[in-house]
Protein backbone atom coordinates (compact mmCIF):
# COMPACT_ATOMS: atom_id res chain seq x y z
CA UNK A 1 0.00 0.00 0.00
CA UNK A 2 1.53 3.21 -0.85
CA UNK A 3 -1.03 6.46 0.12
CA UNK A 4 1.24 9.40 1.14
CA UNK A 5 -1.33 11.73 3.13
CA UNK A 6 -0.24 15.27 4.27
CA UNK A 7 -1.85 17.28 6.79
CA UNK A 8 -1.33 20.93 6.23
CA UNK A 9 -3.32 23.78 7.88
CA UNK A 10 -5.00 24.59 4.66
CA UNK A 11 -5.29 21.41 2.82
CA UNK A 12 -4.80 17.39 3.12
CA UNK A 13 -3.02 16.37 0.22
CA UNK A 14 -3.75 12.39 -0.63
CA UNK A 15 -0.79 11.07 -3.11
CA UNK A 16 -1.27 7.58 -4.46
CA UNK A 17 1.62 6.06 -5.40
CA UNK A 18 2.86 2.38 -7.01
CA UNK A 19 0.11 -0.46 -7.36
CA UNK A 20 -2.74 2.17 -5.75
CA UNK A 21 -2.27 4.72 -7.85
CA UNK A 22 -3.18 2.26 -10.72
CA UNK A 23 -5.70 0.59 -8.71
CA UNK A 24 -7.59 3.65 -7.65
CA UNK A 25 -7.57 5.53 -11.12
CA UNK A 26 -6.63 8.21 -9.26
CA UNK A 27 -2.60 10.21 -8.18
CA UNK A 28 -3.75 13.04 -6.04
CA UNK A 29 -6.34 14.81 -3.97
CA UNK A 30 -6.57 17.36 -2.41
CA UNK A 31 -9.15 18.47 -0.15
CA UNK A 32 -9.21 22.06 1.32
CA UNK A 33 -10.13 22.17 4.75
CA UNK A 34 -13.53 23.40 3.99
CA UNK A 35 -14.62 20.70 2.41
CA UNK A 36 -13.90 18.03 4.78
CA UNK A 37 -17.09 17.26 7.48
CA UNK A 38 -15.13 14.55 9.40
CA UNK A 39 -12.66 12.34 9.59
CA UNK A 40 -12.86 9.00 11.95
CA UNK A 41 -11.21 5.73 12.27
CA UNK A 42 -14.17 3.31 11.86
CA UNK A 43 -14.02 -0.42 11.69
CA UNK A 44 -14.45 -1.32 7.62
CA UNK A 45 -17.85 -2.55 7.89
CA UNK A 46 -19.40 0.58 9.05
CA UNK A 47 -18.40 2.42 5.26
CA UNK A 48 -18.83 -0.58 3.34
CA UNK A 49 -22.42 -0.51 4.21
CA UNK A 50 -22.62 2.88 1.83
CA UNK A 51 -20.40 0.85 -0.46
CA UNK A 52 -22.66 0.41 -3.88
CA UNK A 53 -21.39 -0.21 -7.76
CA UNK A 54 -17.83 -0.24 -8.76
CA UNK A 55 -17.66 2.34 -11.04
CA UNK A 56 -13.68 3.00 -11.76
CA UNK A 57 -11.02 0.83 -10.12
CA UNK A 58 -10.70 -2.60 -8.66
CA UNK A 59 -12.67 -4.92 -6.30
CA UNK A 60 -12.23 -8.42 -5.27
CA UNK A 61 -14.35 -9.87 -2.11
CA UNK A 62 -12.34 -10.08 1.00
CA UNK A 63 -9.44 -9.15 -0.67
CA UNK A 64 -9.47 -5.20 -2.02
CA UNK A 65 -11.95 -2.57 -2.84
CA UNK A 66 -9.84 0.49 -4.73
CA UNK A 67 -11.09 3.10 -6.41
CA UNK A 68 -14.64 5.22 -7.03
CA UNK A 69 -17.88 3.60 -5.90
CA UNK A 70 -21.55 4.50 -5.78
CA UNK A 71 -23.23 5.67 -2.49
CA UNK A 72 -25.90 3.66 -1.83
CA UNK A 73 -28.86 6.46 -1.26
CA UNK A 74 -26.76 9.01 -2.94
CA UNK A 75 -27.66 9.71 -6.64
CA UNK A 76 -24.64 10.93 -8.06
CA UNK A 77 -22.46 10.75 -5.02
CA UNK A 78 -19.17 8.70 -5.57
CA UNK A 79 -16.99 7.84 -2.93
CA UNK A 80 -13.15 6.68 -3.22
CA UNK A 81 -11.60 3.49 -1.36
CA UNK A 82 -8.04 2.32 -1.32
CA UNK A 83 -8.36 -0.55 1.01
CA UNK A 84 -7.17 -4.25 1.53
CA UNK A 85 -7.80 -6.78 4.10
CA UNK A 86 -7.51 -3.79 7.25
CA UNK A 87 -10.17 -4.00 9.45
CA UNK A 88 -9.47 -0.37 10.36
CA UNK A 89 -10.44 2.38 8.03
CA UNK A 90 -10.04 6.10 8.00
CA UNK A 91 -12.70 7.52 6.79
CA UNK A 92 -13.24 11.21 5.52
CA UNK A 93 -16.20 13.08 4.76
CA UNK A 94 -16.46 15.76 2.43
CA UNK A 95 -19.10 18.41 1.14
CA UNK A 96 -18.48 17.09 -2.88
CA UNK A 97 -20.29 14.81 -4.78
CA UNK A 98 -16.92 12.70 -5.99
CA UNK A 99 -15.59 11.83 -3.90
CA UNK A 100 -18.10 12.43 -1.29
CA UNK A 101 -16.38 10.27 1.15
CA UNK A 102 -12.53 8.97 1.16
CA UNK A 103 -11.65 5.68 2.63
CA UNK A 104 -8.74 4.46 3.59
CA UNK A 105 -5.97 1.77 4.75
CA UNK A 106 -3.17 3.64 6.48
CA UNK A 107 -0.92 2.81 9.41
CA UNK A 108 -1.21 6.15 11.07
CA UNK A 109 -4.91 6.08 10.39
CA UNK A 110 -5.68 7.40 14.30
CA UNK A 111 -3.00 10.39 14.37
CA UNK A 112 -4.20 11.20 11.02
CA UNK A 113 -7.88 11.50 11.99
CA UNK A 114 -7.13 13.49 15.19
CA UNK A 115 -5.29 15.86 12.72
CA UNK A 116 -7.52 16.50 10.47
CA UNK A 117 -10.38 16.92 13.07
CA UNK A 118 -8.17 19.51 14.43
CA UNK A 119 -8.04 21.55 11.87
CA UNK A 120 -11.88 21.32 9.87
CA UNK A 121 -13.16 24.81 10.62
CA UNK A 122 -16.33 25.17 13.18
CA UNK A 123 -19.55 24.53 11.56
CA UNK A 124 -18.15 21.71 9.61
Amino acid sequence: MAVEVYVHPDTVDLTFEGLDRLLCLKDRVILPMDEILSAQVLPVSVPREQRGWRVLGGYLPGAFATGYFTVRGQKGARQLWCVYRDTEVLVIETTRKTPSKIVLQHPDRHNLAWLISERIPPGH
